[in-house]
């Protein structure tokens, strides 16, 4: 009994300092792309100070293979103690951009990048095999305007300080909620639109950590 309990604790010993140096999802360092992508672009100083019209212009996507897809793409400051940014791209509406819903997607993972739900699911366009881009016969799109958050901080583009990485579901819905009051000056045009937040698979999570910081946040404002 006694020999039984003690390869017991020597196996429970074993395994838990294994857990404590090994990290599933451990940061990869790797050398810069020196191909000149240049500073990230990030809107937040630009929308402080009201120049939202050279705002969108900076952000302007233009893709030559579907140039007929009008788009949005930058940084949004979440957290400034930290350098927290949060990347979107922004997608308007094909049909009737000043009145179709917004709908906000979230990818799931924890930690995968939205642009999967953006290439592979339900945006406006494929990659093709030659690597190109071509218009899917299907897309959200169609009827609604699409941002596609990376999400939380250090998901695909976003990026953040060591600190800034988030802890709970509180602090990924504040973060996303700060990133939405200025997608939403940024576009004041669609901001009584109706709007969705959607997602997959772990994004069950996030959906409703965020709305219900909307939820919160704008109950406050009436008390």
């Amino acid at each position: 009994m006694c020999k039984s309990l003690c390869v017991t604790l020597l196996l429970l010993t074993c395994i838990l300092q294994t857990h404590s140096i090994t990290n599933m999802y451990p940061k990869i360092e790797s050398e810069l792309y020196r191909g000149g992508s240049g500073e990230p672009l990030i809107l937040t100083p630009l929308i402080k100070q009201g120049r939202i019209k050279e705002a969108q212009h900076a952000a302007s996507v233009s893709l030559n293979d579907v140039k007929q897809v009008k788009s949005y793409a930058a940084y949004l400051t979440v957290n400034e103690q930290f350098n927290s940014n949060l990347f979107f791209w922004f997608f308007p509406s094909q049909l009737n951009y000043a009145n179709d819903p917004v709908i906000l997607w979230l990818q799931g993972g924890p930690g995968a990048t939205s642009l999967i739900g953006l290439f592979t699911e339900n945006g406006p366009f494929i990659v093709t095999p030659q690597q190109t881009l071509t218009p899917r016969k299907y897309s959200w799109t169609y009827g609604h305007s699409v941002i596609y958050i990376d999400n939380p901080v250090g998901t695909g583009y976003s990026f953040t300080d060591d600190g800034g990485y988030s802890q709970n579901e509180t602090v990924i819905g504040e973060n996303v909620y700060r990133a939405l009051l200025q997608f939403f000056q940024l576009f004041p045009e669609i901001q009584r639109n109706p709007f969705f937040i959607t997602g997959e698979s772990y994004a069950g999570k996030y959906v409703p950590a965020v709305s219900y910081t909307i939820h919160k946040k704008k109950s406050h404002r009436y008390t």
